[in-house]
């Protein structure tokens, strides 16, 4: 067993180095406990959707985030949204608005991990606790 520690900061630059997040999310920056970024949609009426990304759970080896838009136009944000990204989403993720639920085990192992088994997300004072036990 394995205990992880890091913030969300750094939880930032874990995703961007190992190239996790789709090309879509840019200009991603924390404040207090979200991570706020802006969505590409390469559409014409609305190119850029704002939003922002709140670690809620962990359950049956799902992390779960609840995830705000910030647009005046929501539904035509929501249907470009799912339009855009349910056809980009990696098939660890799955986006059933408002919540986004990263299925932990399939990303470990479509990155190669072997052997690891993550048994716990803890969010506490800005900080995620990762549990780990062997397979």
């Amino acid at each position: 067993m394995a205990k992880i520690t890091f913030n969300i900061k750094e939880l930032i630059e874990i995703l961007i180095s190992n190239k996790l997040l789709p090309p879509e999310i840019i200009r991603l920056r924390v404040k207090d406990e979200r991570i706020h970024f802006v969505i590409r949609t390469n559409s014409f009426i609305l190119p850029f959707i704002p939003a922002s990304l709140r670690f809620l759970s962990f359950n049956d080896s799902n992390a779960i985030f609840e995830l705000n838009l910030v647009s005046g136009h929501l539904s035509k944000a929501m249907s470009w949204l799912n339009q855009a990204l349910k056809l980009r989403l990696p098939p660890y993720i799955k986006l059933d608005y408002p919540k986004l639920l990263v299925d932990v085990d399939k990303l470990l192992i479509e990155k190669n991990f072997r052997d690891v088994h993550v048994k716990d997300v803890l969010f506490e004072d800005g900080e995620f606790t990762i549990v780990t036990c062997n397979t």
